[in-house]
């Protein structure tokens, strides 16, 4: 059950004790509680205290909004602040009068002094129905069995979006706020997120509610900072190696955290909608379509991957030029950012005001109002609302000061890049008035299939000096002769990025005036239940009827499958649908191969009859419900005796990567086993130091580590094998770390 604990009406000297109790132990309960959204292709967490500030979440900086979420090492964005600030306020908590009042919640945490300025009182997660089971191998195989955290009896598919995060805050300038997060799995909507903030002067200032105020609060801006860096893929120096072994791009270490970062703002005047951009882009392009589907100026803001000054290449898109195994592939052609779609005009008239946000300033990403703050310090507060909340549109933002300058993004900053900020304000709010302000965040840009072809065909030319021909966005043949040719070819693909996050927000500010109901475009639930068997002469896959038996429009399933890894590309291997009578729930992947794993998903599709935006194209179920992160394999039959046991691969080199099972390089198997039998592993001195009880086929995998969970070092072992008859086999093998 949702409660707004800011809400709470105070009755009694006892109430207020309870009460007072109440919202201390919220408080510590929420402080570090966050649910991730993960049903679409853009994939983000979101925190209890009302914003996602840097290094809250995980151990890396850089750790959210990941487009396209198939893949690893997508994040983009490295924090996000939110201010309240209000004019001419009388504290109660300080017992004194400041001239500019802000209360913070990053976007870089101070915790012992933002636990008092956003106190979360409710925060929790709704679903529109259950994410699917799904089994491998009889364990469960799904990252959402982890991450998708409902509420218990949660679930409500009457509900409009797949996902809802809902959070409560007060804030000690007696603002209280509420958070709604949409989200939505459906194939045209998966890659934003719609938030809905709705502001109430409250007078709740602190945990301790006998301190407030009954106040009309004047000058009140809403303020949120961005600090993005895209992509991580992308953004990774070459001397880092990955958990799978592979090194990085070879990009600057700075650009992990937005060094290179370009922030582009559009719509600050709606009078005057600006339709060519008096600046062109790297390739030479001018202008962009700023336009709704209502012929609306949308306001937003967008970020990109720019260029670097140390590169001797052009790094538009992240090109893997200088990285292990350089073969062009981008990794940083995302576009990412945010729009308005609602903006009260006032506490009194809640038609959208086309002029907010009225502030659109850069801040250097380690600029000292990032950081430390003090909800206390006249001086802080004054340089923070005079300077940044309410200081209005830059002439240029900061993409055209960079350009204006001809200057590379990181000689433009002096450390840490630029983060774009936005504040909606002045609004004045009397005790119980309301403003409510709707945005969306959006990330777009180009396939994976194509950020290899793009990437690979500029790499051809100028690592390799070969002239291909390569086809342009707008269909012409262009022959890459030259390296700005090349250039010229990657950026304009790279730069159609940008036109896809414009036609993002142009579908969330549809969405969100139709009520965020998509009407007939519904797509089929996915399977609630599916599953992968490893066979010894195929991989066996079931998974249930709902979607045949609930949708009107249903059409059939299709199914894919990726090979080595579950964050590869995956690839249709059947299409099981009612117009040629193959519509069927299991099925039997006979192509594998043995020896290695595959990673399957399955979507429930329509027969395209009700899609307005594509007529004719199915709507499909999300991949994300149904995605598997366990391999399967297809198992060698068990061998009648014990006599030939073979051990792959011998020696183990942890170098060789082309040595190497893919998608498990920490490991070797055992082939031509029985069908059951017990392996002990031994050092060369003689002690046990792993057991495993196989049965079934005739291959097993170790993954290198002892039974307390140990990697084991370089050395001689010795693998033993026993079956329950007393047969016998004993086999020597190498490791090399």
């Amino acid at each position: 059950m949702k409660r707004n604990l800011s809400r709470i009406k105070i009755g009694s000297s006892s109430s207020l004790v309870m009460l007072v109790l109440i919202l201390a132990f919220v408080s510590l309960n929420f402080a570090a509680e966050f649910r991730w959204i993960k049903v679409g292709s853009l994939h983000n967490f979101y925190q209890a205290i009302g914003s996602e500030p840097e290094e809250d979440v995980g151990s890396e900086q850089q750790f959210g909004m990941r487009w396209n979420a198939f893949y690893d090492h997508q994040d983009m964005q490295a924090a996000k602040g939110m201010w309240i600030a209000v004019a001419n306020y009388e504290d109660p908590v300080a017992n004194a009068t400041f001239e500019y009042k802000i209360a913070h919640c990053g976007p870089r945490p101070r915790p012992e002094i933002a636990a008092n300025e956003f106190m979360p009182s409710a925060f929790g997660m709704t679903g529109k129905f259950a994410a699917p089971t799904i089994i491998v191998d009889g364990e469960l195989a799904s990252d959402l069995d982890w991450d998708d955290l409902v509420d218990e009896g949660g679930y409500d598919v009457f509900q409009k979006a797949d996902r809802q995060i809902y959070n409560s805050v007060n804030t000690s300038t007696g603002i209280s706020f509420d958070r709604n997060i949409y989200a939505f799995s459906q194939q045209y909507y998966d890659n934003f997120f719609i938030y809905e903030y709705t502001f109430v002067n409250t007078g709740v200032v602190s945990l301790d509610e006998t301190i407030s105020h009954d106040n009309t609060l004047e000058g009140v801006y809403f303020h949120w900072q961005f600090r993005n860096a895209v992509a991580g893929e992308g953004t990774v120096e070459g001397s880092v190696i990955d958990w799978r072994g592979r090194r990085g791009w070879g990009t600057p270490q700075n650009c992990r955290w937005g060094m290179n970062t370009m922030n582009s703002v559009i719509g600050e005047d709606p009078d005057n909608p600006v339709t060519t951009s008096m600046f062109a882009d790297e390739y030479g392009r001018m202008g962009i379509d700023e336009f709704d589907y209502d012929n609306e100026s949308m306001r937003a803001y967008y970020s990109w991957h720019g260029r670097h000054s140390t590169l001797s290449y052009d790094n538009i898109g992240s090109p893997n030029y200088q990285g292990w195994l350089a073969d062009g592939m981008l990794g940083a052609s995302q576009f990412m950012g945010a729009v308005v779609l609602h903006a009260d005009m006032s506490t009194s008239d809640n038609s959208d005001n086309v002029y907010q946000p009225t502030t659109t300033q850069k801040i250097e990403s380690n600029d000292a109002e990032t950081v430390n703050n003090n909800q206390f310090s006249s001086a802080r507060m004054e340089r923070g609302y005079t300077q940044f909340v309410a200081a209005g549109h830059e002439p240029l933002n900061h993409a055209e000061q960079v350009k204006s300058q001809n200057q590379f993004p990181d000689q433009f900053s002096v450390a840490g890049g630029y983060s774009q900020t936005w504040s909606f304000g002045p609004y004045t709010m009397a005790p119980g008035d309301t403003v409510r302000i709707v945005v969306a965040e959006a990330a777009a840009g180009l396939s994976r299939e194509m950020n290899q072809k793009v990437g690979n065909t500029w790499f051809r030319h100028v690592a390799l000096g070969e002239t291909p021909t390569a086809e342009m966005p707008d269909g012409s043949s262009k022959t890459l002769a030259s390296v700005s040719d090349a250039t010229e070819y990657k950026n304009s693909w790279v730069y159609t990025g940008r036109d896809s996050l414009m036609e993002s927000f142009r579908r969330a500010r549809f969405l969100y005036k139709n009520g965020l109901d998509m009407g007939s475009m519904t797509p089929p639930d996915p399977p609630q239940s599916f599953e992968v068997t490893s066979q010894g002469n195929r991989i066996f896959l079931t998974w249930s009827e709902n979607a045949s038996l609930t949708h009107a429009n249903f059409e059939g399933y299709k199914l894919y499958r990726a090979k080595g890894q579950y964050d590869s590309t995956y690839y249709e291997i059947a299409d099981l649908n009612e117009s040629d009578g193959s519509l069927a729930h299991e099925y039997s992947d006979m192509s594998a191969e043995r020896g290695q794993l595959y990673f399957y998903y399955i979507v429930s599709y329509d027969d395209g009859t009700t899609n307005v935006l594509e007529p004719g194209t199915a709507l499909h179920s999300s991949p994300f419900y149904t995605r598997t992160n366990k391999g399967a394999s297809m198992l060698k039959p068990p061998a009648e005796n014990i006599d030939n046991v073979v051990i792959v691969p011998n020696p183990y080199v942890i170098s060789n990567n082309t040595l190497q099972y893919v998608g498990e390089q920490n490991s070797i198997k055992f082939w031509n086993l029985p069908s059951a039998c017990e392996i002990n592993i031994f050092t060369e001195r003689g002690d046990k130091i792993y057991t495993y009880e196989h049965e079934g086929s005739g291959v097993a995998s170790w993954n290198l580590m002892t039974s307390s969970r140990q990697i084991i070092v370089s050395g001689v072992y010795i693998a033993t094998f026993e079956t329950p008859d007393g047969d016998k086999a004993i086999k020597k093998f190498v490791v090399i770390r």
